[in-house]
């Protein structure tokens, strides 16, 4: 029997076969979501597939012909960042309203409420993936008819592993933020802030050897580089780039005489590692904190 409204909370085992019973109705809300978000559209499903492009095409040629940017496929390299930093920083902003925003829904009809921030992240989720097929579809079909391309290397096989992993870690934080923004919402204008500037600290634009070579305090200190590197996010940029591109030297992208001969940095397994135990424990707390404080949003003034 499903669990009432003024039931205190299960074990996560029980939360999740409580959802489990409800997938339905999530795959109903993923399918509203994005009709809606499509709704009179006439590209559809193009519009998730052009904005990461354009940034493309526009930093490519200010990087390229302003900055002198010399990098062989810089697009490949810059798309590798900007996918799954969209997938993040708009997966999680768009649950952290969710809540608030269905809130009749989930005051009429008992559901399982982690189900509504979950379509949001499920729904961006698609965006994630269909961003990924247009990449390779245009890097190792297309691209090569134009002698360009991206050689296919072995290290390809992590891909999916990476997928799942950065998956977790937006649904940890969405789930966290969306509760939180129900009793706070200035939660909305703090993600804001932060994933504005964020989009600039993060390995987005550039690779992470750019950090390591040319930051001083990383010189002076080196264990806040691999600080750095545990972020998670930071280090799924990092891994897609690393399995899907060939290395290529940081003076491929910025020609400062500091970094003229530097080599690229090799992937570090132990960072990547720490990484994605954080993003299982950030998966699991923000999963805890919901069902802890979902039974309270009624309570919402």
């Amino acid at each position: 029997m499903p669990l009432r409204d003024n039931e205190p909370p299960v074990t996560m085992r029980g939360e999740l076969r409580e959802l489990w019973k409800f997938r339905e109705l999530v795959k109903m809300l993923v399918t509203r979501e994005l009709k809606i978000r499509y709704k009179n559209s006439v590209l559809g499903f193009v519009w998730s597939i052009i904005p990461p492009l354009m940034q493309v095409l526009v930093f490519t040629f200010l990087l390229r012909n302003v900055l002198g940017v010399p990098a062989k496929n810089f697009s490949a390299y810059l798309l590798s960042g900007i996918i799954p930093w969209t997938f993040f920083s708009t997966g999680i902003q768009d649950a952290s309203q969710s809540i608030v925003i269905n809130y009749t829904m989930i005051r009429k009809i008992y559901m399982p409420r982690e189900a509504i921030p979950l379509a949001n992240v499920i729904s961006n989720g698609v965006h994630f993936l269909l961003g990924w097929l247009v990449y390779f579809v245009a890097f190792y079909l297309v691209a090569p008819f134009f002698h360009g391309g991206i050689p296919i290397l072995p290290t390809l096989v992590f891909f999916p592993f990476v997928v799942v992993m950065e998956t977790m870690l937006v649904t940890g934080c969405a789930l966290f933020v969306a509760a939180l923004n129900v009793f706070y919402e200035d939660v909305k204008f703090i993600l804001q802030t932060v994933f504005n500037l964020a989009f600039f600290i993060m390995p987005v634009l550039y690779p992470s050897d750019q950090i390591y070579y040319t930051s001083s305090l990383v010189r002076k200190h080196p264990w806040i580089f691999t600080l750095y590197m545990l972020n998670p996010i930071a280090s799924f940029i990092n891994a897609f780039r690393h399995f899907i591109l060939q290395p290529i030297g940081p003076s491929a992208f910025n020609q400062s005489p500091r970094l003229i001969g530097k080599p690229p940095l090799p992937f570090d397994w132990t960072t990547f590692g720490g990484a994605c135990l954080i993003t299982v424990l950030v998966a699991w707390g923000g999963y805890t904190y919901f069902n802890y404080r979902k039974w309270q949003f009624v309570e919402r003034p």
